[in-house]
C-alpha cells in the first residue's frame, strides 16, 4: 500500500506484518493492519490521524491488548496505532489526591507510582497482571471487585487528552474534581472501546491508601439465606471495600467453601479498629444464617481475590456476560441461572457484584446448547429491566450471538455522537454497531 511509507515517517517507530521482522508485543488482533504504528507523542498520534482521515484509511487504537475480545469484531483496517510508548505519569499532586497519566501506561504501573506517597488508584480490573493499560481501562470500563467502594473507571475519571479521527487534539474536564459546569464529555469516553477518540492522556482523582486488610467470607447451605444475609449487609451501616456473591461452582473453584451452595465474599480496608468494627456488624447482622463465618489476612485472601477479578474472562472454551440490573435482580438472578434445568453440553457459572448491580456469567460450550444458554441470560436480564453484554464469543456462534443487547432508543442518539465525533468512520465503529 502506498500509504504505508507515508505513514512510517511520521512516527518514531513501525512494525510492518509479514515484513519478517517480529514484535513479540502485537496481540492477536483478528484481522490484518497494513502497518502498526508506535508514536511516542501526541503530536505524532495527531499526524497520523490527520493523515487517516485525508486518505480514508481505517485505523485501529490499542495498546496493552487485553481488552480485545471485547464488542463485535473488527473489519479491514489499513493502520493498528499502539499507544505503548506513551507511558509517563505527567502529574500527580498528592496533597490534591490528582494525578494525570499517558494511557499507554500499564495500570499495575501507575498504581505503584502514585503508591509511593502513600495514595490507591482504586481500580482492579481484569488482566490487570497481564498488561492491562489505563487506555483500555477507560475504553472498556471494565473494573473489579474494588468498584463496590469506589466506583469504575467513570467515577474516577476527571479530565482526557484525546486526538479526533480528523486529527484535532481534544482537552476535555480538568484536574479538580470539582470542574463541570454543563456535560461531563470525559465520561462519554469511558466504555466507548476507542470508537470516539483516541485517548491520550487521563486524569484521575486518587484516594489514601488504607492501613489494615481483612477479608470475609460467608458460606451457606442455600441461596435463600444467602439472598437475605446480601440484603441485610446492602442496608446495614457497612462500607465493605469488595462485595460479592458466588455461586456453588465458583465457591469451591475459587477455594473460598467447598461445600457451600452460596458464599458471600467481603473486604474491608481501613485502620484496623475500625475494620475489626464492621466484621464484627457482619457477624451480628448475618448470625443464625451462615453455614460458615471465616476470616482471611490480606495474604491468605490474595489468590482468591485474584480469581474474582479475572473472572469470567480467564475461562476457557466459551464466552461470558455482563448483565447489569437494579440491586435486587443482581442478588436473585444466581437463583434464577440455578434453577434453570441442566443443559447439555453447557456450565454455567455466575457471580453477583450488588453494590454494582452487576451479575457476571461464564458459559462453556460452542454449540447449540450455548446459544440456547445465551438467550436465557437475554430473557433473565430482560425480566429484571437490565441490559446485556457478550464477550467472547466463538467464531461459530457469532451470527446468532450478538456482542450487545437491544439498544432500544438510545441507539439513535450513539450512532449521532459516533457522527459527530468521527464522521468519517475512520476508528473502528462495528465494535459496538456498524458505523455507517
Amino acid at each position: 500500500m502506498s500509504y504505508v511509507a507515508e505513514l512510517s515517517k511520521m512516527v518514531s517507530g513501525f512494525h510492518v506484518p509479514g515484513s519478517g521482522d517480529v514484535d513479540p508485543g502485537v496481540p492477536e488482533f483478528g484481522f490484518s493492519p497494513e502497518i502498526i504504528l508506535y508514536p511516542e507523542t501526541v503530536e505524532e498520534v495527531s499526524r497520523v490521524l490527520r493523515f487517516a482521515s485525508r486518505n480514508g484509511i481505517r485505523v485501529f487504537p490499542f495498546a496493552g491488548g487485553t481488552k480485545l475480545f471485547l464488542g463485535n469484531p473488527v473489519g479491514t483496517v489499513g493502520a493498528a496505532l499502539s499507544l505503548k510508548r506513551l507511558c509517563r505519569v505527567l502529574f500527580h499532586e498528592p496533597s490534591d489526591m490528582v494525578s494525570t497519566v499517558q494511557c499507554g501506561m500499564e495500570v499495575r504501573e501507575f498504581q505503584e507510582a502514585v503508591g509511593c506517597e502513600n495514595q490507591l488508584f482504586p481500580v482492579d480490573p481484569p488482566r490487570l497482571a497481564s498488561g492491562a493499560t489505563v487506555g483500555g481501562l477507560v475504553s472498556s470500563n471494565l473494573c473489579g471487585p474494588m468498584s463496590t467502594r469506589y466506583g469504575t473507571c467513570r467515577e474516577l475519571i476527571l479530565g482526557v487528552k484525546a486526538v479526533r479521527a480528523d486529527g484535532e487534539v481534544i482537552n476535555l474536564g480538568g484536574k479538580v474534581v470539582k470542574n463541570v459546569a454543563g456535560y461531563d464529555i470525559p465520561k462519554l469516553m469511558v466504555g466507548s472501546l476507542g470508537t470516539l477518540c483516541v485517548l491520550a492522556e487521563a486524569t484521575f482523582r486518587l484516594y489514601p491508601r488504607q492501613p489494615f486488610s481483612r477479608t470475609v467470607v460467608l458460606s451457606f447451605d442455600d441461596h435463600v439465606s444467602c439472598s437475605r444475609a446480601a440484603r441485610t449487609i446492602l442496608a446495614a451501616d457497612i462500607v465493605p471495600t469488595c462485595f460479592e456473591i458466588l455461586d456453588e461452582k465458583l465457591s469451591s473453584e475459587f477455594g473460598a467453601s467447598q461445600e457451600a451452595k452460596r458464599s458471600i465474599l467481603l473486604r474491608f480496608d481501613s485502620f484496623e479498629e475500625a475494620v475489626m468494627d464492621q466484621i464484627k456488624q457482619v457477624r451480628e447482622a448475618t448470625s443464625g444464617r451462615t453455614a460458615a463465618f471465616v476470616e482471611m489476612d490480606d495474604e491468605r485472601s490474595r489468590e482468591l481475590w485474584d480469581s474474582v477479578r479475572e473472572f469470567p474472562f480467564s475461562l476457557k472454551g466459551g464466552f461470558s456476560s455482563k448483565l447489569t440490573l437494579p440491586v435486587t435482580g443482581s442478588i436473585e438472578v444466581l437463583s434464577d441461572i440455578e434453577s434453570v434445568p441442566a443443559i447439555s453440553g453447557v456450565a454455567v457459572r455466575c457471580l453477583s457484584r450488588p453494590a454494582r448491580g452487576v451479575a457476571l456469567v461464564s458459559v462453556s460450550g460452542e454449540d447449540e446448547g450455548a446459544v440456547e444458554a445465551a438467550r436465557l441470560l437475554e430473557n433473565f436480564s430482560d425480566s429484571f429491566g437490565g441490559r446485556i453484554m457478550f464477550s467472547g464469543i466463538p467464531s461459530g456462534l457469532r451470527e446468532r450471538i450478538k456482542a450487545w443487547g437491544d439498544f432500544g432508543e438510545s441507539l439513535f442518539l450513539m450512532k449521532n455522537i459516533k457522527q459527530r465525533f468521527d464522521p468519517g468512520g475512520i476508528l473502528p465503529g462495528e465494535k459496538i454497531f456498524d458505523a455507517n
